[in-house]
């Protein structure tokens, strides 16, 4: 706790320090741009101030605003597909606002003159990134945003994985190693964290604000914990969503489709006269009565279930049935967010905003087996002043799914949903074995920034510390006491020009975890070569961590049970017929729990990474290419849930389950019989894996470890070609290739190499076309395919079946205030599953109608 207060009155005092200075050196930028032509605004318009690589992007009325922008003379440069690329110079003067319009005429876009930040902490040309990057376009964002499902809007980028279940439950992740509930890709949202505080993983029904209102999108494959700490093992996710001023007006969206899909979008932005004060408001509801997940009792399995604690066959093969059926209501969300800002005339920014999300009947996939959220609230809170130099936030996100319902289990794992109805409110169900699963949890985070350079910009230097508290409370459903733990962290990076060709960058980050009372270093360090303008060569080196979630570490939850007590029937039955008369065996058997438990031993998963790379730019701008090789190391994988991992929990064996009166005395004769028939029952393999014995009773125990060694390498080409005007085609593949090195566990045990599946294709690609005409329309068409795979997560193993399927998106501007859209995907209504243990996806159309006034 005293170093959470040494963080919390250093950022103070820095802030303090540094506000001065910032005063009197930046400005703010306002302006909007219209077509030439017609002298109707433009929206999605990338706005960029050559050189620093602040930006802003232009709202449905074509305005914008930039703060923070050094004094002195600047060139802005304007972007959108099919309008030539504008440069306008403007003089900007400390503390005030300096206005530049522009007009765009038709023509191509120089596609080097986009800015990411996402890769160094500071505003870079993607050509010049110190890492692999993707970028969503704002025209992308709302030709595609229509189905309310952010990771697809990354599925057609090289490198990137992306599956999904039910409505919203996906995951995304880069470069192998995909799983349930996948954590290994940070995701930020203005900085903010919105993972689910217990699993660390993303809920992305919490997003309070329709997609076409994010802003700005940007993905970095790779390692990026040098910068961004624990979750940043395979990527990074940030969203920057625009300031009220540069979205003014007021919009209403109105959609539905197939699968009974309704949504709802109200938004207000706008601001005071003279700029000082904006602000924003947006409520929505949204809708889908079909989809595609199913129930799995044993009744509604494809004929009688085999051997006993075997899995049936549902969908597309053997599946664990579950214990009780899913409830067949519509997955809705009630969200809303606020926010306002205060520009000063130094061009610093004042920031306060929040919102918060509830969400009801979504299913996801987990170690675990299927878990229904009933009901769960996702508030957020965030505040933020910036200025050229300093940046000081604080943030809240919390999640709210705790109210608990439900009888008594007789398995000893809480309350169980019986009948299943009964569970209505803010918790979730396990599917598999009926347990409500409770959490309440919150996160609190502080940071400060501050970023330096020298008189010739050749130096630049951004440092930083943070403080973040976790709370997390389950009301021992899925953990027996509440944890409490605190991330304190440090981190920093120069970048340096040695030549005006080649550029040098290094970046470390220090943190110290009470959960694990750990402390990790991370580097990285980046040469970037530019032989000549628009064309890069980059080599990296990174070292990344993921630490443990609550889970891996503290998990106690049920994950069904095996009907022994029907092996006991069988066995009698059988006796019975060799002896010729009926027989009541003392043996008791009864249906016995299957626990998930954590393993609070475990160590921090460790991946060192290599990586070169090329992006460059030719025809004018017109063609992007890029290419990407790396190989990483990766070692204490933590793995899924596992039987007989956890040396807490001793495998015990058939044997045991025998009571010791069949030892000796007239009932010995039968005990070869009764092993035989156990043996007979548990089908082929004849092995009840993860039984153990606690307190003398049976049960099966499922838990982490860290096992293996692993290398990955792999490739990433894309190629982008603008061949006329408002005309985009692309296509890019991704290799993935690996190789399990060692699978020896960190006590000294083996796991069998298919419980170490990358769940990642050997190959995939995309290719796509896009017409986009800011004044009239836009069509979309791509296609998306990928090899087989094996799949193994927690109680879900087999093979997914490669699949090639095709999406469709479009608008049209019918009048000056309204926009129609459609997004169809999987056009050819292909059913495919992308996830071993998730449902079958099929084709979904959505249309509807935007209004802004």
């Amino acid at each position: 706790m005293r170093t959470s207060w040494f963080v919390g009155i250093a950022a103070i005092a820095l802030l303090l320090s540094g506000t001065p200075a910032a005063h009197a050196q930046s400005g703010r930028i306002i302006g909007t741009v219209v077509d030439a032509e017609s002298n109707g605004p433009i929206a999605n318009v990338q706005i960029t101030v050559q050189g620093t690589g602040l930006g802003a992007v232009s709202g449905q009325r074509g305005t914008y605003s930039i703060g923070n922008v050094p004094a002195g003379s600047q060139t802005l440069v304007f972007d959108i597909l099919g309008y030539e690329t504008l440069r306008r110079d403007v003089t900007v003067a400390a503390g005030q606002i300096a206005s530049a319009d522009a007009a765009l005429s038709s023509g191509f876009v120089e596609m080097g003159t986009i800015t990411v930040i996402g890769a160094s902490q500071t505003p870079t040309r993607i050509v010049e990134a110190p890492a692999a990057v993707s970028v969503v376009s704002p025209e992308k964002l709302q030709r595609e945003g229509g189905h309310g499902q952010l990771p697809k809007l990354f599925a057609d980028q090289p490198g990137v994985d992306v599956v999904q279940s039910g409505v919203q439950d996906f995951n995304i992740n880069a470069r192998g190693y995909n799983s349930s509930l996948n954590r290994r890709v940070l995701v930020l949202q203005d900085g903010i964290d919105r993972s689910v505080g217990f699993l660390q993983a993303q809920e992305w029904t919490s997003l309070s604000m329709p997609l076409d209102d994010l802003g700005k999108l940007e993905m970095v494959r790779g390692p990026g914990s040098a910068l961004y700490g624990a979750n940043a093992f395979s990527g990074v996710v940030n969203i920057t969503t625009p300031d009220p001023l540069s979205i003014a007006g007021t919009k209403l969206a109105i959609s539905g489709g197939q699968r009974e899909t309704g949504r709802v979008d109200v938004r207000h932005a706008g601001g005071t006269g003279d700029g000082r004060v904006g602000f924003k408001g947006n409520v929505g509801y949204s809708s889908v009565g079909e989809t595609w997940s199913v129930s799995r009792t044993p009744s509604d399995a494809e004929g009688a279930c085999p051997a006993v604690g075997q899995p049936c066959t549902f969908e597309y093969g053997p599946l664990n049935a579950e214990a009780v059926p899913l409830l067949d209501d519509p997955v809705r969300s009630v969200y809303g967010s606020a926010r306002v800002d205060y520009n000063f005339d130094s061009g610093a920014l004042w920031t306060v905003e929040g919102g918060t999300t509830h969400t009801e009947n979504e299913i996801f996939v987990t170690g675990i087996g299927r878990v229904q959220v009933n009901g769960t609230h996702r508030p957020w809170a965030r505040t933020q002043y910036a200025s050229d130099r300093w940046t000081a936030m604080a943030w809240y996100s919390g999640r709210r799914a705790g109210e608990e319902e439900g009888n008594p289990s007789p398995f000893g794992f809480g309350r169980v949903c019986a009948p299943r109805d009964e569970c209505t409110g803010n918790n979730q169900t396990s599917l598999a074995s009926g347990a409500l699963l409770l959490e309440s949890s919150d996160l609190f985070h502080v940071e400060l920034q501050s970023n330096w350079k020298s008189p010739d910009n050749a130096l630049v230097a951004v440092g930083g510390v943070s403080n973040r508290w976790t709370s997390v409370d389950t009301q021992e459903t899925l953990m027996e006491e509440k944890q409490d733990d605190t991330i304190t962290s440090a981190f920093g990076q120069l970048e340096y020009q040695i030549h005006p060709q080649l550029r040098a960058l290094v970046s470390g980050r220090f943190d110290h975890f009470t959960v694990i009372d750990d402390s990790r270093f991370s580097p990285k360090a980046a040469l970037v070569f530019t032989p000549r303008e628009n064309h890069a060569l980059r080599a990296t080196f990174n070292q990344a961590f993921q630490t443990p979630n609550y889970s891996e570490l503290y998990l106690r939850a049920g994950a069904g049970s095996v009907p022994l007590h029907l092996i006991e029937q069988g066995i009698e039955a059988a006796i019975a017929q060799q002896i010729g008369m009926p027989i009541d065996l003392p043996l008791n058997f009864q249906p016995t729990p299957v626990f998930a438990r954590g393993n609070d031993d475990l160590e921090v998963e460790k991946l060192t990474g290599y990586e070169i790379g090329y992006k460059g730019t030719a025809a004018n701008g017109r063609f992007y290419t890029t290419v990407d090789v790396y190989y990483n190391e990766i070692e204490d994988f933590v793995t899924d849930l596992l039987p007989g991992v956890n040396p807490d929990f001793p495998t015990g064996t058939i044997d045991d389950l025998v009571p010791a009166i069949f030892d000796a005395g007239p009932l010995a004769p039968f005990k070869p019989g009764i092993i035989g028939g156990i043996q007979q029952a548990l089908g082929p393999s004849g092995l009840l894996p993860g039984l153990t014995f606690v307190n003398g009773m049976p049960q099966f125990v499922l838990s982490y470890t860290n096992a293996g060694q692993v290398t990955e390498r792999g490739v990433e080409l894309g190629v982008t070609f603008l061949p006329a005007p408002n005309w985009e085609v692309f296509a890019n593949y991704t290799r993935f290739d690996f190789d399990i090195d060692d699978t020896t566990t960190t006590q000294g045990g083996q796991v069998d190499a298919d419980e170490l599946q990358p769940n990642t294709p050997e190959h995939k690609a995309n290719v796509g076309i896009t017409y986009s005409d800011p004044e009239s329309f836009s069509l979309g068409v791509k296609a998306r395919t990928q090899s087989d795979m094996d799949w193994a997560a927690g109680v879900f193993a087999g093979e997914v079946e490669g699949y090639t399927t095709v999406d469709l998106s479009g608008g049209w501007r019918a009048t000056e205030y309204a926009r129609l859209h459609l997004v169809w995907t999987n056009v050819l209504d292909k059913e495919v599953y992308q996830l071993y243990g998730g449902s079958v996806i099929g084709s979904r159309a959505i249309g509807g109608v935007t209004f802004n006034f």
